[in-house]
């Protein structure tokens, strides 16, 4: 089979979760198939995703998006607002340049499926030529931007609203479009046939590299230490580190109060970066955040925005680390509270649960070798691509 993976960021780096969930599915596929990849990236990112998809490609092609400067976004969220068809999302990955690429490289390779992750790409599905079209939503952008919609300020927020119902249009155009649609999770599956009954969707959850992401017995674990790690710069992200410093930590501190919280994770924003303090680390980029994980007692991630299964959930399991989540940063992944994970949405659990867990080592130890084994026994990558390539061989039929 010829597989072609349609990508709206570079693959390389690894920064954040699409990335890898583009990177895990592309590799195990190149095991199998013929792969080969189109993909929008920034400018001066182009030699690093080259490098880094060369061994796993029979051919990489690249779409270099141009700067967008304040002006230009701020007109064409004005042009959406005022009754553009598409969301500012999706103006800004528009391009003839994609359109003619795309078009050739089915035509040249003949493609027999296009695997194209998230919606800023799945608009493209017309171009697809005669290769099936194998949707990976990532997110369901409308629920996405409704849970964004609650910690706006109320201009922000009435834009974000304008939003929503032209993210539901568009992923019904590209669900009607598409021969198959990939979700992560059997609630994200669930939603996505309410706004559109008739795509034929299927569940492919993420994963966690179990041979990367191992335990570290010999690690010492630094007493007291908490760590919230993300890709910053992203406000549901940024938005998690805030509340985790803002209403949680005060709690926890009241109990125990040497307690560290290290705030991990490359591009903080000046917001995030102002937090830094006798008491938290502020660490910006770091060479490998196994280390960080592994010295930390407790990962918390009390998440409030966000869609879809988060990979630094799945990574700090595979770690054997115990996790303290909201039912945003569980979404789709099937933790149970004091088996798995400790899962709350109120702060003031929230806290409850980190110190509990602080002061408590054998209860970590527990919750931690849960949390490796339901990796183990349901997310691991190679077993998720299975199901997945069931999807492409059903794709390919119904195109034909």
């Amino acid at each position: 089979m010829r597989i072609l993976v349609l990508t709206a960021k570079a693959i390389f780096p690894l920064h954040g979760g699409a990335e890898i969930r583009n990177f895990s599915l592309l590799k195990e596929a190149s095991r199998q198939h013929e792969v080969y990849s189109l993909s929008f990236v920034n400018q001066g990112g182009e030699e690093e995703h080259e490098r880094g998809v060369a061994p796993f490609v029979k051919r990489a092609e690249v779409i270099t998006l141009p700067p967008r400067p304040r002006a230009r976004r701020v007109a064409n969220a004005l042009h959406s607002w005022a009754g553009g068809a598409r969301p500012l999302v999706l103006t800004e990955y528009q391009s003839a340049a994609m359109s003619r690429a795309l078009a050739r490289m089915v035509r040249e390779e003949k493609i027999d499926v296009i695997h194209a992750h998230c919606l800023h790409v799945g608009q493209y599905v017309e171009e697809r030529g005669n290769a099936a079209f194998v949707y990976d939503a990532h997110n369901l952008e409308h629920v996405l931007w409704a849970r964004f919609a609650r910690v706006q300020t109320p201009f922000m927020r009435a834009f974000v609203l304008n939003q929503i119902p032209k993210f539901r249009r568009w992923e019904r155009y590209v669900g009607l479009h598409s021969e198959k649609v990939v979700m992560l999770s059997d609630d994200d599956r669930n939603e996505f046939l309410k706004v559109v009954p008739e795509s034929d969707v299927a569940t492919i959850p993420n994963g966690a590299d179990v041979e990367y992401f191992q335990p570290r017995a010999d690690t010492p674990v630094e007493e007291n230490s908490i760590i919230y790690f993300a890709h910053f710069g992203w406000p549901p992200q940024d938005d998690g580190a805030l509340h985790l410093h803002h209403d949680i930590m005060p709690l926890v501190q009241r109990e125990i109060p040497d307690a560290h919280l290290y705030l991990v994770g490359r591009t903080p924003p000046p917001t995030i970066q102002r937090l830094a303090g006798p008491r938290v680390t502020v660490t910006g980029m770091v060479p490998d955040i196994r280390d960080y994980i592994a010295r930390a007692a407790v990962v918390a991630l009390p998440l409030r925005i966000g869609s879809g299964q988060k990979h630094r959930v799945f990574q700090s399991l595979a770690m054997e680390k115990a996790v303290v989540t909201t039912s945003v940063g569980a979404e789709g992944i099937a933790l149970e509270h004091d088996v798995n994970a400790l899962l709350s949405n109120d702060p003031a659990q929230i806290a409850r649960h980190i110190v509990e867990l602080l002061r408590d080592p054998a209860r970590r130890a527990r919750i931690g070798r849960a949390g490796r084994q339901l990796v183990l026994d349901r997310y691991e990558w190679s077993a998720n691509y299975r199901l997945l390539d069931r999807v492409f061989e059903e794709a390919v039929q119904k195109r034909r």
